[in-house]
């Protein structure tokens, strides 16, 4: 037992907090049918503490890929859970009296149009009748009326009618941005004078989850919002319970029992990896099986240099360079110069040649070589500036590099970077990329 309460300001304690938090960030535990059972009740906890009605009705996926799927047979599927709680011929019951109502609001709003249409068309026509040079009789005057307040009658029905399915596209869309809101106000809870937990947790996780697990899921039309076991996916910044987390078991929480529930069911609910909330459905994605990461500064990023750094249970791989995803196909591979200058994603394209060597790219590429000169910052290594392909990068000057000292296997590495096509001397480049003057360079370079 320890001597006293850990408080949430106290160095060793954040430390301890974080580093648990993020191996549970990491966590690729396989969810047994228990662990499924906890992550519901845990949803449901969420749901109802924050004033929504649990529906009780889970979609898992295995994959990514399982989940897009989900996501977009998700109205679909809540058609049935909708009426789930009602008997056969009552549901019936229900969808023709819904049809009805809805038919009767758009027809009588339609008569309504005709009948507000009737008397200008009616004067319209009367003035074409007396202005024409050939009157246009009662059964002339009679179409001219017809047709304008049919037509006026008909605009708004249409107008109507897609009004009333919009509205009923929104009982099936997705509901992440209303809880997203509803959370703020317990996500933000007794942060006031008490060291922000949540900062160092960003800091450590931002690298692993993101957005592009969702990427291009939509549903009807709507864009789908969904949420991950660090934060908000559409929202970067947010960290989920882990500050509030924190003070619960420093003894600092809010006693509400309302926000103890929601704090639980955002801890619990963290054994899935992402789970997007309708009102009658929610999918959840469970965690891969694999995955294998770097430190870069204070956090994790996904990386793998011999296979996938990601693996998950329907089989599915995500290839990763030092957190950069990378295609399939050219992961096992060394990809050619032509791969490699037609790749659009300028990340995708340094990672690749990274993992090559810039000196072997340079030489495959056959770059032309501007200048070289010796590196006064580095004795015994050359500075050399090269043309780029045009098109491919976003300078036409790029300035290839030698590290000051050898990386752990004991090789002195090759490094490039972009400079300004302005620039013909590999010192001035050099400068530039310190922010100094060339002569400032040179001369800092020779005392050191």
């Amino acid at each position: 037992m320890p001597d006293r309460t850990p408080e949430v300001d106290d160095a060793a304690f954040v430390s301890a907090f974080v580093e648990r938090w993020v191996a549970g960030s990491l966590d690729v535990t396989p969810l047994t049918e228990a662990g499924r059972r906890q992550v519901e009740a845990s949803l449901a906890a969420l749901h109802e503490g924050l004033g929504r009605r649990w529906h009780g009705n889970v979609v898992w996926a295995r994959s990514p890929q399982e989940l897009r799927r989900a996501l977009e047979r998700a109205p679909a599927l809540m058609r049935r859970p909708y009426l789930a709680s009602r008997t056969e011929r009552l549901a019936r019951l229900t969808r023709i009296g819904t049809g009805l109502s809805q038919g009767t609001i758009v027809l009588g709003y339609a008569v309504i149009a005709t009948m507000i249409t009737f008397l200008p068309s009616y004067y319209i026509g009367s003035l074409i009748n007396s202005l024409g040079g050939r009157p246009l009789g009662p059964g002339g005057l009679v179409t001219v009326v017809a047709i304008a307040s049919g037509l006026a009658g008909l605009f708004s029905a249409l107008v109507l009618s897609r009004a009333a399915l919009n509205s009923a596209r929104q009982v099936f869309a997705p509901i992440g941005d209303d809880l997203d809101q509803r959370l703020r106000p317990f996500l933000a809870r007794g942060r006031t004078g008490l060291l922000d937990i949540g900062d160092p947790v960003r800091r450590a996780v931002a690298g692993l989850w993101d957005e592009r697990l969702l990427e291009g899921a939509w549903t009807e039309g709507t864009p789908v919002r969904g949420f991950h076991r660090d934060g908000v996916l559409h929202d970067r910044g947010a960290v989920g319970a882990a500050h509030q987390a924190a003070q619960l078991e420093a003894g600092h929480s809010d006693t509400d029992p309302r926000a103890r529930a929601v704090l639980a069911g955002l801890v619990g609910v963290r054994r899935a990896l992402v789970w997007v909330p309708y009102a009658w459905l929610t999918v959840v994605l469970e965690p891969p099986v694999q995955i294998h990461t770097e430190k870069a500064g204070d956090g994790v990023r996904l990386h793998r240099d011999d296979g996938p750094a990601l693996v998950w249970a329907d089989g599915q791989a995500e290839f990763c360079l030092h957190g950069v995803r990378i295609p399939a196909a050219l992961a096992a591979r060394e990809p050619t110069v032509r791969e490699l200058h037609t790749e659009r994603n300028s990340e995708v394209r340094r990672v690749l040649i990274e993992r090559e060597g810039w000196e072997h790219y340079v030489t495959r590429a056959g770059l032309h070589l501007v200048s070289s000169s010796p590196d006064p910052g580095n004795p015994g290594r050359d500075l050399r500036l090269y043309r780029t392909p045009p098109r491919v990068f976003d300078s036409d000057r790029l300035l290839l590099m030698t590290n000051g000292s050898p990386d752990r296997t004991g090789t002195l590495r090759h490094y490039a970077e972009l400079v300004p096509g302005t620039l013909d001397d590999p010192v001035e480049a050099a400068a530039w990329q310190y922010g100094v003057p060339a002569e400032v360079y040179r001369e800092l370079a020779r005392r050191t």
